[in-house]
């Protein structure tokens, strides 16, 4: 499980992070020409492809890319063997979206390497940073302002993107596009109070140990993942007029699944 540690509104979200429309089509099976933690794309296997060896993240996405050339399908991936059996889960994702840059790369490559190592019944927390990732690099200020100036002064949305261009920020449109492949769900009972992060840093940062240290990293996390998402909010905001919804909690979604039936209801009985 990919959790984002962000702070939003003084306190801290813990939010899990997986691909819209990524659904487990089966649980507990063992195929004989299926490994676990593989991906299937096509039907090329990683585990017989010249990226198994690789060693940085992004090689999966490297081998899904280079084996949808011909047909965008679907592609599969198997997660680890259960700790009690050979049997594995299955995951059915869709394609992945254009490369925008290296950075969202890992991102989308973080969660499918997820995917992979998920033990079933086993739930494992690993925390995602933007500022590692690299995501804020792309985000300058020089940039957002040059956004900013061209959504002002031009009202014809249509020149938008030939400006984007010639201003060298298409990537900041592209950013929304790509991000937005991401479900992003706050975790039930894990918001903390910032106050109560503060203050037990207060108590912890005079003993100097371990704790204290890894305290410390996941609070500064949070904060620069909140920065981040800001930008990425704002460059949202300037473009769609409106603010970025990436994260939600389960009941915010319950609720936009219970709008979207009622709606779909309505067109129906139209129809």
């Amino acid at each position: 499980m990919l959790i984002l540690p962000i702070v939003n509104r003084n306190r801290i979200l813990n939010v899990e992070v997986k691909l819209k429309d990524a659904a487990k089509i089966r649980s507990g099976v063992k195929f004989d020409d299926a490994l676990e933690s593989d991906v299937i794309v096509n039907g090329k296997k990683l585990s017989e492809s010249t990226y198994k060896d690789e060693k940085n993240n992004h090689a999966v996405l490297d081998f899904i890319r280079g084996n949808s050339l011909v047909h965008k399908r679907n592609y599969l991936v198997t997660t680890r063997e259960s700790s009690d059996s050979t049997f594995y889960d299955v995951y059915e994702v869709p394609q992945p979206p254009k490369k925008v840059n290296d950075s969202l790369d890992e991102l989308y490559a973080s969660v499918v390497t997820d995917m992979r190592k998920e033990i079933p019944g086993i739930k494992r927390g690993r925390y995602i940073s933007f500022e590692k990732l690299g995501i804020d690099k792309h985000l300058t200020d020089d940039k957002l302002s040059k956004l900013q100036r061209i959504v002002k002064d031009v009202r014809d949305t249509r020149q938008w993107p030939a400006l984007f261009e010639e201003e060298g920020i298409a990537d900041l449109h592209q950013t929304i596009n790509f991000i937005n492949n991401f479900d992003c769900t706050v975790i039930n009972d894990s918001t903390i109070p910032e106050d109560s992060i503060q203050d037990i840093l207060k108590s912890l940062e005079q003993l100097n140990t371990r704790d204290a240290r890894n305290l410390r990293n996941y609070y500064n996390m949070a904060l620069a993942n909140q920065n981040i998402y800001a930008k990425i909010s704002y460059i949202n905001r300037l473009i769609y007029d409106r603010p970025l919804s990436l994260i939600q909690s389960k009941s915010q979604k319950q609720k936009q699944l219970v709008k979207v039936n009622s709606m779909e209801s309505e067109i129906k009985k139209v129809a």
